[in-house]
Order: structure tokens, then sequence, then C-alpha cells
């Protein structure tokens, strides 16, 4: 990849740009670049305060996948994809000072030398600064929940010579409670029980982090850039349910009982990249070298204890000790081929590995212990040719593959290898100024949740999941077509429909007989409709009002394991939607904003029961801004103003014939939050 170029003068408004501003090779490409003048009237205190509010741009975070070569984060820093998983968007744009950032380009990913990138792509463009930072306090109250008082978090940034750094410490809190009412009725729909509950939640976690990077601006090493990422947090975890059941059939008892789930955790991650040009023959090019390590240790328990009206209370408790590590070393060889033509080979490998210890205890006794340890070997290699077929036609084809050796160990089982073909084919068109059309066809696959292979117990429930040793990970081809409008002084948006036809999905089967568990299917499909808007009325006389709005529908299908009928994947978002208005008060230090949204699921279908989630009430909120409170940012938001509540059904059915058998019992609760004010102060200095 090409060096930045130099910074361009201060712009008044978004504009568009035919120089080669980015790290990938985009001459011809316009480029739609907003400068610190364009947020003014926000008065940002972070680059992700100025992302959020670009018209039409959604930022995408995603640090699930295994390795680097499927990663599709949406944004970069100065040019470059960050070599860090721990840290997600949100952490990493919040923590650099608005006032560092020259200015934040909007870029098309199929213009650009980086594999899997696609749609548009955020550049922050970092000025060189000696010494900035920003920091941010957060406070909320909730009817029926103790304060939350301990969120916050600092970051210094700075540059002496060649090197520069992030230096962020953050302290994270959350907590909530949540009134529920539970009922219980008999296949008959006849009510056999009532149950009041208290719901409580609290989480902590402290979090440090230290970005270097060296990119000197003279001399022999002027086009080398290294990075080194160091992060740690700790995460303590505190959920329960204080239960008061009461009989109405007779043949039930009537009683108390208290669930916790408890999570001790810690994380720590060290990544890094070193890019550097590198000749092989008559090639010029570029060699990226990646790796990163990352450990992860938790100690977690269930406890449930049950005192049914004059009869002892019965203790027990699932306690399980988990480590988990993921070690990356990746090569990137980028170069010119052609005039019109940018290839990148790409190689990776990846060790993977899950420990998990269990203990299952009933009243203090073990009574059940396992152990379970699995590896993963995986490489993945890649051939990608960025071709800018017209100065308006930009298209990125990519073919290679993933091997994959996959084991329990303990108990020891035979390795699974897996040979996988991977790639896509891309099209951008930049039809004109305001409208860009984008097409893209994928091949990929799915990585697996290591937890798959290890049972667990859901104790207030009385649901047991059980491992499965013999799943794989499953594969699909995904079809999708956006269509882009990027006006800065109107409407700017996109639509993009999209499919995805999935082989061996991961669903719910009948393990060794006896259990519920994770496994694989056939085939499913997924089909939908995402789309965004914004709408600025500076030009339509109300300046300072924007408004947005996303969302969208989707559908699924997938033969039913015990039926063989068609029915939904389970969990499958079915609709979503999120509005928001902002109204900046002109010539004011005062804004104003308001939100509202919902979403709806499938259900889920266990073997013996069916599970269904309904929110009644959209979640609204609205919030005042002061972007001078005393040299300070002040916020202060009211939310969860319609008491949103979530209503839960379940179905469950007994018999060897599982869910094909008669309705038994269906358990429904209502589950309410509080009414909240948040009130956050931030700053840079």
């Amino acid at each position: 990849m090409t060096a930045l170029a130099l910074a361009l003068p201060p712009m008044s408004f978004a504009q568009t740009n035919t120089a080669p501003l980015t790290p990938a090779n985009t001459e011809g490409a316009e480029i739609e670049a907003y400068s610190q003048e364009f947020f003014l009237q926000f008065q940002p205190v972070t680059a992700l305060d100025m992302v959020e509010r670009i018209p039409g741009f959604s930022l995408r975070s995603s640090d699930e996948e295994r390795g680097f070569g499927q990663a599709d984060t949406n944004f970069l820093i100065d040019g470059r994809r960050p070599s860090t998983k721990n840290q997600d968007a949100e952490d990493i744009l919040s923590r650099i000072p608005a006032n560092s950032v020259l200015r934040i380009e909007i870029l098309d990913g199929e213009t650009l030398d980086i594999p899997g990138l696609a749609g548009q792509v955020a550049n922050i463009v970092v000025r060189s600064t000696v010494l900035s930072g920003q920091w941010r306090y957060a406070a909320r109250f909730e009817e029926g929940t103790k304060p939350q008082v301990l969120e916050g978090e600092v970051s210094l940034s700075g540059e002496r010579g060649d090197l520069s750094f992030v230096l962020a410490l953050e302290a994270n809190q959350f907590t909530l409670t949540e009134d529920s009412k539970e009922q219980f009725f008999d296949g008959t729909g006849t009510l056999i029980e009532d149950r009041t509950e208290d719901v409580f939640l609290r989480n902590e976690g402290p979090e440090a982090s230290l970005t270097l990077t060296w990119a000197p601006k003279a001399g022999s090493f002027a086009d080398h850039v290294a990075n080194l990422n160091l992060s740690v947090q700790k995460g303590n975890d505190n959920s329960g349910l204080r239960e008061t059941f009461t009989a109405i059939d007779p043949s039930r008892s009537s009683g108390r009982s208290f669930a916790h789930v408890g999570e001790d955790e810690v994380e720590i991650e060290a990544g890094g990249d070193y890019l550097f040009p590198l000749k092989i023959g008559e090639i010029d090019g570029k060699l990226k070298l990646i790796g990163l390590l990352r450990r992860e240790d938790a100690d977690q328990s269930t406890i449930f204890v049950i005192a049914p009206d004059g009869q002892d209370a019965v203790r027990t408790a699932f306690l399980e000790d988990v480590k988990e590590g993921e070690s990356i070393l990746r090569g990137e060889y980028s170069f010119r081929a052609a005039a019109a033509h940018d290839l990148q080979l790409s190689a990776e490998y990846a060790y993977n590995f899950l420990e998990s210890e269990t203990l299952f205890e009933n009243n203090f006794t073990p009574a059940i212990t396992d152990f379970v340890r699995v590896e993963e070997d995986r490489f993945d290699a890649r051939l990608t040719d960025r071709w800018q077929v017209t100065p308006d036609i930009s298209a990125q084809l990519s073919i290679g593959g993933e091997y994959s050796s996959l084991q329990v160990v303990d108990p020891r089982s035979d390795a699974r290898t897996f040979w996988r073909p991977k790639g896509f084919a891309a099209i951008s068109y930049k039809a004109s100024s305001l409208y860009t059309v984008r097409a893209r066809a994928e091949r990929s696959v799915g990585q697996l949740d290591f937890n798959t292979f290890v049972s667990s117990r859901n104790l207030s429930e009385n649901l047991v999941t059980a491992g499965n040793a013999q799943i794989k990970p499953s594969q699909s081809w995904d079809f999708s077509l956006e269509f882009v409008r990027t006006d800065d002084t109107s409407l700017s948006g996109r639509i993009r429909p999209y499919l995805e036809l999935i082989e061996d999905p991961i669903d719910r089967v009948l393990i060794n007989g006896l259990f519920d568990g994770p496994g694989n299917l056939e085939s499913a499909t997924r089909y939908g409709v995402e789309a965004n808007a914004t709408l600025l009325f500076d030009t339509l006389g109300v300046p300072g009002l924007r408004l947005e709005a996303s969302g969208a529908v989707g559908d699924s299908d997938i033969d039913d394991p015990l039926t063989g009928r068609s029915r939904q994947i389970n969990f499958n978002q079915e609709y979503f939607y999120n509005l928001f208005a902002r109204y900046d008060v002109p010539q004011t230090n005062f804004a104003v904003y308001g939100r509202v949204n919902n979403d709806e699921s499938s259900p889920f279908f266990r073997l013996d029961d069916i599970r269904t989630i309904d929110v009644k009430e959209p979640f609204l909120q609205f919030g005042f801004i002061h972007k001078n409170f005393f040299g300070m940012n002040l916020e202060v938001r009211a939310a969860n103003l319609l008491d949103n509540t979530v209503i839960q059904r379940r179905d469950r059915f007994q018999g060897p014939n599982l869910r094909l058998g008669p309705l038994t019992r269906v358990e429904q609760f209502e589950r309410q939050r509080g009414r909240r004010l948040s009130i956050v102060l931030s700053d840079t200095f």
C-alpha cells in the first residue's frame, strides 16, 4: 500500500477530490472528505463523535472472527487497519481527540487493496500533535437500581519524533434491575403457578490499552511503519434472579428460589504489524507482517437454591474454569501489477484453543466433573486483485482457500480436517456525483464457537445443553446489491438487499439420544433488506436539524430436524428500526435530540421447547446537550420513557417424541426496566 499523501488544506464542507489521498492505490477515484469545519456545529470531543455525524455512514465493527483475513471493520486510521481485536471500532475512535483529526475521508471499499473491506469506509486522518487527550465521565440513575457512578475513560495521545502513542484507561460499569411477573400454565391453558421475580445485573470492567506507532518521516526508513498494541481487561459480571412462587394447583408447591450467575475474567492481548517496501525482482511492493497473541482466563459459576415451603433448601451449582487463546501470524504483499491492477498476496496461520474444566455440585457434594480441551490450526491464503476498470468502475476479485485441523484433544478424538475454498467478486459503479451502485458475491466459511464443544447447564430453567465434538463450520454463498446516495447538503443513505445460501447451518439436534445440543443441518437460507438514510435540513430552511433512520426486514428458512417442516432460523432478526432526530440550535451551544427503536426476532426452537420473545413498547429516549458547559460538553439523557417491557413465552413438551409430543406446560413472563437518567461530561485537553 502506498503512503498517505500530504494533508489537504481546510475545506468548509464535504468535497470530492481525485488526488491519491488514501493508502491504497485509488488514482482517479472520487474521495469524499470531511474537514474539521464540517463538524464545528457539533463541537465533537472524539473521532467517534465525528464519524457518527457523517451523513449516511454506519460504523461497522467485527472482532468476533478468528484471524484477520475475514475482518470487515469499515474504518482506517491514517490509511491502516488496526491490528487489534480486543478493541472494537467505538473503543479505538473514542480515544482519538477530535482536535487531532485533520479530516475524515469516505472511501469506496472496492477501490482499496485491503481484502474484506466493502461498501463505505471511513479513513480518519490524524494530525501530528505534541500532546493531547480526552476524558469522559458518565453517571446513570434508574428507578429501582443503585446509581451507576463508576464509568469513565481518559486517553492521552502524542508524538515525539518518529514515535506516536495513544494511552487509554477506562472504567466500565453497568447495572440494572427488572421487575417481572411470571405465570405457569398446564397444557390445557389452566393457570397452575404464579411467580414474582426480581432480576439484577452488575457488570464492571476496567481496561487499559497502549498503542505505539513508529513512522519515520525522512531517511532510509521513511516508507516504514510499525504499530504495537497492548491491552488488558478485567471483567466482573454478576446477575441473579430472586423468585417467590405461589402454587395455584394443589399438586404443586409454593416457596422461594434464588439463582446467581457470576464470572471473573481477565483478557490480555498483544498485537502489532510492520509495513515496509520490498522489491522482488522487477516488482516494487510493500510487505506487511502482522502478529497477535490473545489470552483469556475466566472463572464462571451458576448457583441455584430452591426452598419449597415446609422443606429443606436444595442447592445446585455449576462451576467452570475456562481458558481461551488465539495466536496469529499473517503476511500481506501488495504491489502494482499493471496500470489498473493492484494485487495482494496474503497468507495467515492461526492457532486457537479452548480449555474448560467443569464441576457440578448437589448440596455442596461434587456430582459430575468434566474436562474438555479443543484446539484448531488454521491456514488461510488469498490472492486479491483490485481493478480500476474505468474512472467510474472499480472491482475486486479475491480467490483463495482455508485449511483447518480441528480436534478435541482431551478427551482425545480423531482430528478432523477441512479444506474450504473462499473468495469474493465485488464491483462498484459511480453512476454520478450522487449515486453509487455496488454488487458483491462471496463464498464465505463460518467459524465455530468453541463453546459448542462444551456441555452447559441452566439450573434455574432446568436446561442441559450438550457439547458436540463432531460439529463443523458452516459455509455460505452470500450475495448483495447496494444502492448509495451521498449528498451532504440534503439526503444521503443506502439500501441493500441480500441473500445467504447456507450449507451445514448450526441448529439444535439430539446428541447421544439424550440431550439437546448444537449440530449441523443440511441447508438454510437467509434474506432481507437493510437501509439507512440521513436528511439534513440546512439547505431546506431549518439549519441545524437532521433526521436519521435505519432499519431492516429479514426472513429465513430451515427444515426443522424434528418435524421436517420449514421454519425460520433460531432467533433470526425479523425487523429492526432506529429513528433519530437532532437539532443543533444555530448561534448557540445547545442541541436536543430524540431516538426511538425496536426489533423483533424469530422463535428459538429447542428439541423439547419453543421460546418466543416480544418487546411490547419501543425504546424511547430524549437528550439535551450543552457544548460549552464551563468549557466541557454536557449531555443529559432520559431513556426508556415508555417503560419498555419484554414478554417471553416458553412452550414445553415432554415424552419420547419431544416437540412432537403433547404440550405440557407454558411459562410466560413480563419484565420491565425502570426509566433512567444519564449524565455525561466530556472534554479534550
